[in-house]
Order: C-alpha cells, then structure tokens, then sequence
C-alpha cells in the first residue's frame, strides 16, 4: 500500500529538519548577490502587526494588539529615521522613529530604533530579492512582525 504523506506534514517535517541543521540552508538572498548599508537608501513603506505580551507602564495589561504602518528613510550609511502611524488596542497614536541598521553580506541585518513614545524597538531582518524586507521584533516585550516594500525616489 502506497502512502501520501500530506503537504502541511511535509512542511512542518522540513521546517524541523531545517531547524536541526539537517537541510540546507535558505538565504536572503542568491549565493551570488551580496549586500551593504548602501543596499537600503531611500524611502520604504512599512507594514507591522503583532501582539504587546509583557505590562509596559502606561499602556493597557497585556496581552493586546498592535497594528502599524509608516514610512521609513534609509541613508545608505546605517541610518534610519520614519513617522508612523499606531493603533495599540485601539488607541490610535502618531510617532517619529530614529536609530541605526546593520546590514550583512548574506542580506541579513538588525535595526534599533528609538521611539517618540518612548519603547525602543529592535529587529531582526532579511533584504529579499525584489528590495523588500521581512523583520521580526527581538525585543522580549512584544511579538511583532513586519514587511518592508521600497518606494519610489
């Protein structure tokens, strides 16, 4: 008797092996392509969602949402500044954002950025083919995801 087995256990098989080191590696980006600060210059389009876990003061107990979405500059030099718009469990807030970047050869990087309301926020990213970036948030406070679409000079 022939089995199937189903694609999501395929999946969940591969992202396992994956995680054991066992698979190869995914990249950013091809082998052949590599990045710099200069890779980011200009300005991106930002979209985040995700959900506040831990009480922070001022805000409501946790756990609730978090939604955004902003423009960011990138200077080609590790420099990021942006405005965004928030809604932290359904209190709307504008704020300015400021900070530095890293960016690898592997097309990997980090961003840490200081906040008009106060929270810092740092991320994990990867630069995709087409310009794009997905982040994840690394700070213990929050688990948020982001994307990233370059814009029109």
């Amino acid at each position: 008797m022939k089995h199937n087995i189903a694609s999501p256990t395929l999946a969940i098989l591969s992202f396992a092996m994956l995680l054991a080191g066992l698979a190869p590696a995914v990249h950013a980006q091809d082998r052949t392509t590599s990045c710099s600060l200069s890779t980011l210059k200009g300005a991106y389009s930002v979209q985040g969602q995700g959900t506040i876990i831990t009480q922070l003061p001022g805000f409501p107990a946790p756990p609730f949402p978090f939604a955004e979405v902003a423009v960011d500059f990138f200077d080609g030099a590790g420099n990021v500044s942006g405005k965004a718009t928030v809604n932290i469990d359904g209190v709307v807030v504008q704020a300015t954002v400021a900070g530095t970047y890293t960016l690898n050869s592997d097309c990997t990087g980090t961003l840490s950025l200081e906040t008009s309301v106060g929270l810092p926020v740092n991320e994990s990213f990867v630069v995709l083919r087409n310009g794009g970036l997905r982040l994840v948030d690394t700070d213990p406070y929050v688990v948020v995801s982001r994307t990233m679409e370059k814009m029109r000079d």
